[in-house]
């Protein structure tokens, strides 16, 4: 078996420059995840809640741990500054977020949808919601137990529509 140094020289190439291809995938995909984690870090979310809430606490630990930062307080009448920020009772669920840009982040929302949320600004909107306490959503885990549920875009004339399905556990992280 004859084995030319040209031969060898290429193989080493290719080599070489699929390893550079690589490391240049890795570095864009490093950088956009970056740019994405900035953009969450920079999200200042007032949370509104109970102070005797748990749930509550599991949700803010979950955005927390997604770069999103939370201011916590805890208002003598929490069912009044939901309808003050246009939250029907129908959307109402234990706790409120608001973000810097004044939209409203009603419930157990996971992080990623929130992300998605703040990315896109849609016109009109009021911002998103997950009335009640969907078993399994971010905050409210109990093993492996879920139920599907959706996330609501609240609009400014008081309608909604879904926004998000989440139809498994993964999905909301």
């Amino acid at each position: 078996m004859s084995f030319s140094f040209a031969r060898f020289s290429f193989l080493r190439l290719s080599f070489l420059l699929s390893l550079v291809g690589f490391l240049t995938a890795c570095q864009q995909e490093s950088t956009s995840v970056a740019q994405a984690s900035e953009a969450q870090e920079s999200t200042v979310l007032q949370v509104m809640k109970d102070p005797s809430c748990g749930c509550c606490v599991g949700w803010i630990d979950h955005v927390s741990d997604r770069g999103f930062a939370a201011q916590i307080s805890h208002p003598a009448d929490l069912n009044g500054e939901k309808l003050k920020l246009g939250i029907k009772p129908e959307y109402q669920s234990c706790h409120t977020a608001v973000s810097e840009h004044g939209y409203v982040f009603e419930g157990h929302i996971p992080a990623n949808i929130i992300s998605r949320f703040m990315a896109e600004m849609p016109d009109d909107a009021l911002g998103l919601a997950v009335p009640g306490m969907p078993m399994g959503s971010p905050g409210m885990e109990i093993g492996d137990q879920f139920h599907p549920y959706d996330v609501l875009l609240l609009k400014t004339d008081g309608s909604s529509s879904v926004y998000a399905h989440v139809a498994t556990q993964a999905e909301q992280y």
